[in-house]
């Protein structure tokens, strides 16, 4: 199952937009470790929008894209959008919540997740995965530009009612 959907995210992560259709891969039931202590676990997350973004504090293609993935963080999460910025392939000493907090981003920080993004095929930083109500994955994308014009795109899309 793993490397079938670790297929099927390659295979969409060459695509500048994945068209939200059948043939979507519903993403598996994760738990996250949060940098607060707290868990958040993917069924509980559906029916509402999110999105995955998997990065690295050592990353720089990662703190280029994240301020872009900030601002539609800030303008859609009114409608129920929420970013999860996920940790992994971490130095030991990283402290990734501090990192983001300290270039004034807003997300919500899993850590230690190298397990999670073993299983869904993540290979690389950035790798950005948009989810729907559903809970499945409508775009993955490796682009580290924060204007990409498929990133806003999608998102509004995903809050569409």
């Amino acid at each position: 199952m793993k490397y079938l959907f670790a297929l099927i995210l390659v295979s969409m992560s060459l695509l500048s937009f994945a068209a939200e259709t059948e043939q979507s891969p519903k993403l598996p039931m994760l738990t996250f470790n949060m940098a607060d202590g707290s868990q958040i676990k993917t069924q509980d997350l559906l029916g509402k929008p999110f999105i995955l973004h998997f990065w690295a504090t050592w990353c720089p293609y990662c703190k280029k894209l994240q301020p872009g993935l900030d601002k539609i963080h800030l303008k859609y999460q009114s409608q129920g959008l929420q970013v999860i910025a996920v940790s992994f392939r971490e130095d030991e000493d990283a402290n990734p919540a501090q990192s983001l907090f300290s270039r004034g981003h807003h997300f919500q920080t899993a850590i230690n997740a190298d397990d999670s993004a073993e299983l869904l095929g993540v290979r690389g930083t950035p790798t950005t995965l948009f989810i729907n109500k559903l809970g499945k994955v409508v775009l993955a994308t490796t682009t580290s530009d924060p204007q990409d014009p498929i990133l806003y795109k999608t998102a509004a899309k995903l809050v569409k009612p």
